[in-house]
């Protein structure tokens, strides 16, 4: 065995974390800037939201592209320029000037752009060089997406207050051209070629061409519900209940990415103040994930993934319920430690239930229902703001919904799906799958 190709894993490891910590981090600190253009260029917040809720509903449709290519050219050719122009798309937004070109960068470019470093192709990546410690290695990947906003976030603020909202553009968005893209080339390498992921070295398994494992070894690694096509996912329960949970993660996530900052300057926070509130959210993800994936590893993952969204239930509550600036400060801790969690647990149940075949396709899908309701409680919250002046009625929306996510978690059937508690062959041996609904 390959000693240093095994131990690779750890490098690429180290690099995801970097390339999601800058990415994700720039990204989540996009609420920052509303105030900002919204005085600046005279626009109303409504219409802002409604570029921000448009482009995430083509990012929505564009994972199932994301996901199809690095199914094909791999992660690191789908990365690499994903991260470039992203990186482009920021910079010229420092230009912007007009609604239309505001539609063109933020509702399409950089919506297909940021697709393309994301949970679907960052996790499918990391699924393929990590079996036994998959759920951690993704955990720690995440954790950069919820220190990333920690250090951009204020950075942002400071970068708009010191110079203005066009020269952050444009410092944020060097920085992923620059510095980011550079780095995923370097060190991103698709998959193993001949050596067996880390954590399954005493698994004695062949590797096929298409990246899954046969059972010409001694030991088969396979589940009942591992594919052959992507479309059989589609004839599986748990694939829509996972799916119906992460509509949820996205509606209760993105609203509070892009109004967050706007509602705490509302209630008459200073800028700087409500970014540092943000970034502190953000930063306590680190605690969550990190928990998230060692619960996975000692307890049923579905039981993890529903206990997170009841959780995050609370936050909400707590912040209508105290309101004020400690009732945002008790949402930051409680919503903080809830946030990034249901991503990295949700990536590795589809990869442990579905198999790694079709898995950027499968992460597309998944994520698509994400960002579906994210554009929807975007757009919700942004005209319901317009419409009462106040987000105590979109909040409370949000919070609710999260009821439903944590019951279709809980429903989740692991124990007889998942690899983890049953290694068998699958019963998707043909193209044309009975439903097992």
């Amino acid at each position: 065995m390959n000693k240093r190709k095994l131990n690779y894993g750890w490098l690429l490891l180290g690099a995801c974390f970097f390339i999601t910590l800058c990415a994700m981090g720039i990204r989540t600190s996009t609420g920052v800037f509303v105030t900002s253009i919204e005085s600046d260029l005279e626009w109303s917040r409504a219409e802002i939201t409604r570029v921000f809720s448009v482009g995430i509903l083509v990012g929505a449709f564009s994972f199932l592209v994301t996901g199809y290519f690095y199914d094909r050219f791999g992660g690191r050719a789908v990365i690499g320029f994903s991260l470039l122009l992203l990186g482009a798309s920021i910079m010229a937004s420092s230009l912007i000037n007009s609604m239309l070109a505001f539609i063109i960068i933020w509702g399409f470019i950089m919506s297909f752009a940021g697709s393309g470093v994301s949970n679907v192709t960052i996790n499918s990546l990391l699924s393929r060089w990590f079996f036994k410690r998959r759920s951690m290695a993704i955990s720690i990947s995440a954790t950069g997406g919820s220190l990333g906003p920690v250090f951009f976030a204020p950075f942002s603020a400071y970068l708009i207050e010191a110079f203005n909202w066009r020269a952050g553009f444009l410092v944020l968005g060097a920085i992923l051209f620059f510095v980011v893209a550079p780095v995923a080339f370097a060190f991103l390498r698709s998959q193993p070629k001949d050596v067996i992921p880390l954590g399954e070295e005493e698994l004695e398994v062949n590797k096929q061409k298409d990246g899954d494992f046969s059972d010409k070894g001694s030991k088969q690694v396979s589940g009942l519900l591992f594919t052959t096509g992507w479309k059989q996912a589609l004839y599986t329960s748990p694939f829509w209940q996972l799916s119906a949970a992460y509509v949820v993660c996205g509606i209760t996530t993105n609203i509070i990415a892009i109004h967050f900052v706007p509602f705490a300057e509302d209630s008459g926070v200073p800028k700087l103040t409500a970014a540092t509130m943000f970034s502190v959210m953000m930063g306590l993800n680190f605690v969550g994930v990190l928990s998230a994936g060692y619960l996975s590893t000692r307890f049923k993952q579905k039981n993890v993934l529903g206990t997170t969204y009841a959780l995050r239930g609370i936050a909400y509550a707590l912040l209508i319920g105290v309101g004020g600036l400690e009732g945002m400060w008790v949402f930051a801790v409680v919503a903080g430690v809830s946030w990034i969690a249901t991503a990295s647990v949700t990536s590795v149940m589809t990869a442990d239930i579905f198999g790694l075949k079709n898995i950027g396709v499968l992460n597309g899908m998944v994520n698509m229902a994400h960002q579906i309701g994210g554009a929807a409680s975007v757009f919700m919250a942004g005209e319901l703001h317009q419409m009462t002046g106040s987000y105590t009625l979109p909040f409370s929306i949000a919070m609710v919904t999260l009821i439903g996510a944590s019951i279709a978690a809980y429903c989740v059937n692991e124990k007889t799906y998942s690899y983890r508690y049953n290694s068998t062959k699958s019963m998707f041996s043909t193209k044309d799958p009975e439903p097992v609904i």
